[in-house]
């Protein structure tokens, strides 16, 4: 049913791996497209109450795959639109779910893995994981609606550090600066998300599903204006030659040469 997601379901529980182990777990159009509609199904599925989100492999997610369709059809502007539509989409069911969702942050966690991250409602992070957002380094915002969550979590100084000086943080960084709520050691990262589950399994389904949309309600950090005016800032970097001037640059291992911006 899936490529590029391996999905396990045990009673209660769902474990979904991204799938990608060429390239780190990194994304691409296909698994994109794959999560928006594994978020459809959960929306119908009352039988599921939690999910794991994890990498297979050594990594959760090395961003985007830049030679694929997961930001644009071959730097195409209106394409590029229409892909962060997507990606709000995604980011969007995926904080909506009535399942209580986990990050089980394996080894890399950058970009668009950091967006999904991002997006749980609990995250739990390996020591030895590395959190980064080079999106600047390439021509590109952190987009998919992300920057509210991210800004809500760890503040706007961290944020803009995060964002624009591009610094990396370790599992141990991530969970004390509100990265990540656990930071345990890698090889015992499912199991102690696993006992997580099991900590919550008490609670009352109806009881837990209303307090997961009460904290949701009561958070600033929703879709907002940003949702509706980001679509139309990702197709003006587009038309800019940014994005393409940073994915070359990063594609030929050569510093990026950016032109003074136009009206």
């Amino acid at each position: 049913m899936y490529e590029k997601l391996i999905v396990e379901k045990s009673t209660d529980a769902m474990r979904v791996r991204f799938h990608n182990p060429a390239l780190h777990n990194a994304m691409d159009g296909q698994m994109l497209a794959e999560l928006v509609q594994l978020c459809r199904e959960l929306e119908d599925d009352s039988e599921t109450r939690f999910v794991i989100f994890t990498g297979e492999g050594k990594s959760f997610m090395a961003g985007v795959d830049l030679k694929s369709d997961a930001m644009s059809e071959q730097g195409d502007p209106a394409s590029a639109r229409r892909r962060q539509r997507t990606g709000q989409e995604l980011v969007k069911r995926l904080r909506g779910l009535e399942q209580v969702t986990l990050a089980a942050v394996n080894g890399a966690c950058v970009g668009a893995g950091m967006a999904i991250a991002l997006a749980c409602d609990l995250r739990v992070t390996a020591e030895d994981s590395v959190w980064a957002l080079p999106n600047t380094s390439l021509g590109y915002f952190f987009s998919w609606a992300c920057t509210p969550l991210l800004t809500g979590l760890v503040g706007p100084g961290r944020a803009k550090d995060l964002i624009l000086a591009r610094r990396q943080t370790s599992g141990f960084e991530a969970k004390d600066i509100g990265l990540a709520e656990y930071c345990v050691p890698s090889a015992t990262l499912l199991a102690q998300s696993e006992e997580l589950i099991e900590r919550m399994r008490s609670g009352g389904p109806i009881a837990m599903r209303m307090a997961k949309k009460l904290v949701n309600a009561a958070s600033p950090v929703w879709f907002g204006e940003i949702s509706t005016t980001e679509p139309e800032l990702i197709e003006r970097l587009y038309a800019a030659g940014e994005s393409t001037e940073g994915n070359a640059a990063f594609l030929e291992k050569r510093p990026p040469s950016w032109k003074a911006d136009r009206p």
